[in-house]
């Protein structure tokens, strides 16, 4: 079998035991060193296990690669107990493996130095590392011999292999076994760091094997505490491989099931240091596991909410509450028969625009049927010097348009016949040029001599030619049309009274108002309305200022109303308001938020589910921590007498034994001294400093809440409202 040289290539293993999955069997393979069925047969005699105990190395060597492979492809039907002392003869070359690095780990502790001179005194120290050093010249360096080291890893990979069967855990989870652990385990912490650099296969097999043998471990072992405790936390807190972490860290959880266990006080400092680093993988799972699981310990959960660095690292857990959270937009759509259209809003932008392009397209064609150029009848128009500027619908509308006709209905907004009128050709494509450079528009631009060409598109009677200026000068004109005057906004103010012969001219409320009342409506006269089509009479000033736009026009107006699907269009445009039908319920509703992992029953699962329970927690124990440190009402001594007389009164004829109120009296004295120690827990200024924390992510809390559909917020209940 070939020999793994790093942590990295490691055979791949099951899932963690305290994930509760099953590992799924892989495919079978053949392989050279597949044993065959026969081979495999329960009882004493077993040729592979026989080859094992015989300790021939050519026997051996034959015997473990087929138990691993075994062991591997079909890990469920290799039954460890099916042959007798089979974890006796796996774990031979192991305890021979352990022999050679307990020699190693004496010579290593002495060349690092590491002798208790701390009972000598002054010279005789000196003298005592002077004889360390000259001993330490003299012995070679101490090296394993790679052959029982294979033979050992190949052996803990087949009891790591089996470990995944329950009933193999059981068979391994054996005196023997556990003494062997003990051992290992008892090899100082520095030397297990180089050993993990130097050979980690063996080693984490090892810690796998742990993992699945943990359930049925008799955990009230001593030597096996010591492991969980000290060795455990150590080998974690003074590595920095990350495949020794996540082969410890499973174990650490596991360990909190044992009860009275402690824990170096360092183990949790380290383990929020982790944590803001943000390993990869399932490693910050880990973590986050971990500290989810000391939270659990109000002891733990204190010496965290004492930390004067407490701020950052919930600040961190609050980060992690939205870890991998995705933005979610849900539409839901109504019942058909509620469904609403949208339709034009006739006091909107758009409608307006539209309507005003209609009036300019009769207006262009009456004034195309008068010209007649072959009998030299025209039309004077007149025409402004710069051109009009449009509203911003007009502009929506313009640039969403494709060439040519995008340039032909520009004209058509801009310009306006005129027989006495005239433009520089030069001047028509500087205003197509300036209006179409603009940031709301995405189609290129015509060439100069395009766009003069589709002047006579948009205006038939146009033409483009040479005229000579009063110096004599020749200049390109377009002649027939001029800029239209005014504007989109003055346009606001025209008269639309009907058969009115002067629609222009006003640019306020007041000036309109003023032609009204001298060309239509005079203040004395009863006359019905004739603006556009209202009827309404009489037409008093009260009434006509229904029709007057406001001086400044509304930028919030909707271009679009929604109404049933069977109302006709010009619903809105009826004269009586109170007439129309309400507006239809929402048609379509939407729903937006944050989206983190979630199973199958949409509950939370991973970071932040881990996250929540951790700073729920923390926030449990700060305000039980708050609440000890209220002052609770003392009674005073006369009180306490007084109960005391009260208690040995008698009642009804049976006296309460003064020892009984004797023992009342201790316990509740205990009780008293109890929860003065706790209020003793954390100072004021700590609780004040881990409140101020809380305090600093309410706000992050509350839009998590808010937010988050994966139910994240049921569990940060206690973490607001501070």
């Amino acid at each position: 079998m070939a020999h793994l040289p790093g942590a990295q290539q490691r055979r791949p293993i099951a899932n963690l035991p305290h994930q509760h999955q099953r590992p799924q069997p892989p495919a079978p393979r053949v392989t050279p060193y597949t044993p065959d069925n026969r081979e495999l047969y329960a009882g004493p005699r077993n040729r592979l296990f026989l080859a094992l105990r015989s300790s021939i190395p050519s026997e051996v060597d034959w015997a473990l690669p087929r138990l691993v492979v075994a062991s591997f492809d079909a890990p469920d039907s290799f039954k460890l107990d099916s042959w007798v002392d089979s974890v006796g003869a796996l774990k031979e070359w192991p305890t021979k493996w352990l022999e050679g690095l307990e020699k190693e780990a004496a010579a290593f502790e002495l060349r690092q130095g590491r002798l208790d001179f701390a009972d000598v005194k002054g010279e005789d120290r000196s003298a005592k590392r002077l004889k360390r050093d000259l001993v330490l010249s003299t012995m070679p360096e101490w090296l394993s011999d790679p052959a029982v080291e294979k033979r050992a890893t190949n052996s803990l990979l087949i009891l790591r292999n089996a470990s995944f069967s329950g009933p193999n855990a059981k068979t391994i989870c054996k005196e023997p076994f556990l003494a062997f652990l003990n051992d290992f385990f008892s090899l100082p912490i520095p030397f297990l760091q180089h050993l993990l650099l130097r050979s980690p296969e063996p080693v984490h097999h090892i810690l796998a094997t742990i993992q699945s043998i943990f359930p049925a471990m008799n955990t009230e072992i001593p030597g096996i505490r010591r492991i969980f405790g000290e060795v455990f936390p150590r080998l974690l807190i003074e590595s920095s491989d990350i495949a020794v972490a996540n082969d410890v860290l499973p174990i650490l959880i596991m360990g909190q099931t044992i009860p009275n266990i402690t824990y170096p006080p360092e183990l949790v400092p380290y383990l929020l240091r982790l944590l803001a680093l943000r390993p990869p993988g399932a490693t910050l799972d880990l973590v986050l596991d971990l500290i989810t699981a000391f939270t659990l310990n109000p002891v733990y959960a204190r010496q965290i909410l004492c930390d004067p660095n407490f701020i950052q690292h919930l600040k961190s857990l609050a980060v992690l509450l939205d870890h991998n959270g995705q933005n979610l937009s849900i539409l839901y759509d109504g019942v058909p028969y509620m469904r609403a259209k949208a339709v034009l809003n006739p006091a909107g932008g758009a409608y307006k625009a539209d309507e005003s392009s209609k009036r300019r397209t009769l207006e262009r064609e009456w004034a195309q049927k008068t010209i007649d150029p072959l009998s030299g009848r025209g039309m004077a128009m007149e025409v402004g010097t710069e051109p009009p500027i449009l509203s911003d619908a007009a502009k929506k509308r313009l640039f969403a348009m494709k060439e040519p006709q995008r340039s032909i209905t520009w004209m058509h907004e801009i310009f306006v016949y005129s027989s006495t009128a005239q433009v520089l050709q030069v001047t028509f494509w500087h205003a197509y040029r300036d209006f179409f450079s603009g940031p709301g528009s995405h189609e290129p631009l015509l060439s100069a001599s395009e766009v003069i060409k589709n002047v006579t598109a948009a205006f038939p009677t146009a033409a483009a030619k040479v005229w000579n200026d009063a110096m004599g000068n020749q200049k390109f004109v377009i002649a027939g049309v001029g800029f239209r005057k005014g504007s989109d906004d003055s346009e606001r103010f025209g008269c639309f009274w009907r058969d009115c012969a002067h629609r222009e001219g006003a640019t306020n409320p007041a000036q309109l108002i003023e032609h009204i009342q001298s060309f239509h409506v005079p203040p004395s006269t009863y006359t019905p309305c004739q603006w556009g089509s209202c009827t309404h009479a009489p037409c008093t000033l009260s009434h006509f200022l229904t029709h007057i736009p406001l001086g400044k026009p509304i930028t919030q107006v909707p271009d679009y109303l929604s109404c049933y699907a069977g109302t006709s269009p010009d619903w809105f445009s009826r004269q009586v308001v109170t007439a129309r039908l309400p507006p239809p319920t929402i048609s379509r509703m939407s729903f937006a938020g944050r989206k983190t992992a979630t199973d199958a029953n949409r509950r939370p699962v991973g970071t932040p589910l881990l996250a929540a329970l951790t700073v729920r927690n923390l926030a449990r124990t700060l305000r039980t921590e708050i609440t000890l440190a209220l002052p609770e009402d003392v009674p005073t001594e006369d009180e306490v007498q007084a109960k005391k007389k009260h208690l040995l009164e008698e009642r009804y004829g049976l006296p309460i034994p003064e020892s009984v109120i004797k023992e009342e009296e201790k316990e509740q004295e205990e009780a008293n001294q109890g929860a003065a120690g706790k209020e003793m827990n954390m100072s004021d200024e700590e609780r004040e400093r881990a409140k101020a924390a809380f305090e600093s992510i309410e706000e992050k809390v509350e839009r998590i809440m808010e937010e988050n559909v994966g139910n994240i917020g049921h569990y940060l209940g206690d973490a607001f409202g501070w």
